[in-house]
């Protein structure tokens, strides 16, 4: 079950599919290495040896490299690297954050053996960091909170200036472990070995951007350290999931639901019209779009398919509500007095009749203005992007970034159902599970119009072909995100359009 993040291939699944906290990490590692016989020393070794490792396999051809190193553990990890660098015969200057800085226990340790080699440490501010092939950041580890000093900041922005590809040791040095948030800034790693388990802030959000390449070393303890602590996460895939069952061959289109795409208000009919095609491209028997009367010809024109509701009345939507076995609304409908009225009978008609909703976009908007929450059906399904996210929790863009894992469960929790929370790692989370997914795969080529409408049409796709809410959240993320990466491997990422997802979900859907 391959994942886009390298493995130490003794790295048991127990282990490479989970996601932890740093501080969680920071308390049981030294029990886990305990419970192996394993000092922390060697444990350091080991993280200087597996890094070293890496970068002999990812950088080819480097003769000369910096090591950037502070004060703490994963400075002692750096120098290790370093020592074993020069032990290979490859140009190796060892650049401090603060030469006259006292180390203490490992990372004394580590310094010592660099010196007693007759090596010595060099200044930040007296190196060309021009003057390598790779920089290894060893600076800062899982410990900082708050916003870096005004040292360090100088040193990261430094790097991030230089032209030279960086290895980060355990994380981006200037990334808050746990959200991905740079604080301030970060540096821009083209790889990044993470020890002993994922962190939480590199698999979401930006931090994925700075992390590049992301490799997991397990250091040997996976097996004890999966003991000790609870995951905050599961890491999945589509390549990970159980594939679909087969369908009978007595099967009609009865069988694979019927589903009613809302939306589409006037001149916005395209939206719903991406929804409607990628349910019926993901295997959902049946489709019907109520859209505004304007918008119909956009709906319909060359996907005879899609069926239309002609009648835009209130008898005509309640007709068409008893009709289907799952209901998308929101993909281009609107915040007018046209899209409050849908939205209005859809959720009244819902406190008497038990169907599976996907809410998304303006969906998500009117949602967010009612005056008192709204207890939506337990087998509701919302899909935010961060900035609906905010308006669903009456909070800010910037808090749901920096506090993605907790503004996802918080908003299953006040509306009830699952919850995508839309971006890189998206997250899925259910109000009636403890289980927290985060997405593994997609690419940043999808960041383009439409995308949210397709997403919106495949996990209806899986709800209305019987899997219940938090199973069609989670294979639709998955599948949805599988189909952007075949796009961008054959065609790369810029100039990806939603449209292109359509025949890449039918594949992956067949030959799973």
């Amino acid at each position: 079950m391959p994942l886009p993040i390298k493995l130490n291939p003794k790295t048991p699944p127990s282990l490479a599919y989970k996601v932890f906290k740093a501080e969680q990490v920071r308390c049981h590692e030294p029990e886990a290495a305990k419970a192996q016989n394993c000092s922390l020393f060697e444990l350091m070794q080991r993280a200087g040896s597996g890094a070293f490792s890496y970068l002999l396999s990812r950088y080819l051809h480097v003769e000369k490299l910096i090591v950037l190193v502070g004060w703490g553990n994963n400075a002692g990890d750096g120098y290790i690297v370093a020592r074993l660098a020069q032990q290979h015969g490859l140009m190796v200057k060892l650049v401090c954050a603060d030469v006259k800085r006292t180390l203490s226990g490992d990372a004394l340790q580590a310094q010592q053996l660099w010196l007693e080699s007759g090596n010595q440490l060099l200044s930040w501010n007296e190196v060309d960091f021009n003057n390598a092939d790779l920089i290894v950041d060893a600076l800062l580890g899982t410990g900082l909170s708050g916003d870096m000093r005004p040292l360090m900041l100088g040193i990261v922005e430094q790097v991030n200036q230089s032209a030279v590809q960086v290895m980060s040791l355990d994380l981006p040095s200037g990334l808050d472990a746990d959200s991905g948030e740079p604080l301030p800034v970060a540096i821009k790693a083209d790889s990044t070995v993470c020890f002993v388990a994922l962190k939480s802030g590199l698999v979401t959000g930006i931090g994925k951007t700075y992390c590049g390449e992301l490799v997991l070393d397990d250091l040997g303890i996976a097996e004890e350290f999966a003991l000790l602590a609870e995951a905050q996460a599961e890491l999945i895939s589509w390549a990970s999931l159980t594939p679909l069952p087969a369908r009978p061959n007595h099967a009609n289109k009865g069988h694979f639901g019927r589903l009613l795409c809302i939306g589409g208000n006037r001149g916005m009919g395209g939206a719903i019209r991406l929804s409607a095609e990628a349910a019926l491209r993901s295997g959902v028997g049946l489709v019907k779009v109520f859209c505004h009367e304007k918008s119909q010809w956009q709906v319909s024109t060359g996907r005879p398919e899609i069926m239309l509701n002609i009648d835009s009345g209130t008898s005509a939507l309640k007709s068409a509500l008893d009709w289907c076995t799952c209901i998308v609304l929101g993909p281009g409908l609107g915040t007018d007095a046209w899209a409050q009225s849908q939205f209005n009978q859809v959720l009244a008609y819902l406190k008497n009749n038990h169907k599976t909703i996907i809410i998304d976009a303006d969906g998500l908007n009117l949602l967010a203005q009612l005056e008192s929450q709204q207890n939506l059906p337990t087998n509701s399904i919302l899909t935010p992007h961060p900035g609906e996210a905010a308006r669903l929790l009456g909070s800010t863009v910037t808090e749901v970034e920096q506090q993605r894992y907790s503004a996802c469960q918080r908003i299953a929790q006040r509306y009830g159902g699952a919850t995508i929370l839309k971006g890189g790692g998206t997250l899925i989370g259910c109000a009636a599970e403890t289980d927290l997914y985060v997405c593994a795969d997609g690419n940043p080529g999808m960041a383009t119009a439409g995308m949210g409408d397709v997403l919106s049409g495949v996990v209806a796709a899986m709800a209305a072909q019987g899997l219940d809410k938090f199973q069609a959240a989670t294979y639709g993320v998955c599948l949805h995100a599988a189909a952007g990466d075949r796009v961008a491997s054959l065609y790369g990422q810029r100039g990806m359009m939603a449209s292109d997802l359509f025949e890449p979900l039918r594949a992956l859907l067949n030959y799973q």
